[in-house]
């Protein structure tokens, strides 16, 4: 993967990539994510939205973590991706480690000129004991590379 730059660097055409502690983050959020920090929670339903257009050899990518607290309530949790309502693939995460999701996305999934819009949920979600959220895993970047 091309050395990262945050959103606001976007002069490499080569990718889009959207790191969630930058301060515009929050305009690429649909639902369901926290933006401001290095690493940001998701909850049930995490949508995200990019203003890609079709390119050969187009990759989604997502750099996430999982929490090991949350790990010993729900048990080893996948998450499904999907771009623009279809399936792209899954993670497992069954450990307190970091994950690099990276899978090639068909050119005829998008439209010129629409965003793209990508979903990607955990099949298991931890349940705070004190205020009731939901959480699901811990997500830093997102986007595109070509």
């Amino acid at each position: 993967m091309p050395a990262q730059k945050s959103v606001a660097d976007r002069g490499d055409p080569n990718y889009f990539i959207v790191k969630f502690n930058d301060r515009d983050a929050r305009n690429f959020v649909i639902r369901d994510i926290s933006t401001g920090s290095k690493m940001n929670w998701t909850f049930a339903h995490p949508e995200m939205q990019f203003p890609v257009e079709p390119h050969p050899n187009l990759r989604f990518v997502m750099h996430l973590w999982m929490s090991g607290n949350t790990l010993k309530q729900t048990g080893p949790v996948t998450i499904r991706v999907q771009i623009n309502g279809r399936p792209v693939g899954e993670i497992h995460c069954s450990q307190d480690i970091e994950y690099w999701f990276d899978k090639p996305v068909p050119q005829e999934w998008l439209r010129s000129g629409e965003p793209v819009r990508v979903l990607a949920e955990a099949d298991r979600l931890w349940t705070s004991p004190r205020d009731g959220a939901h959480l699901g895993y811990l997500i830093e970047q997102a986007g595109f590379r070509w």
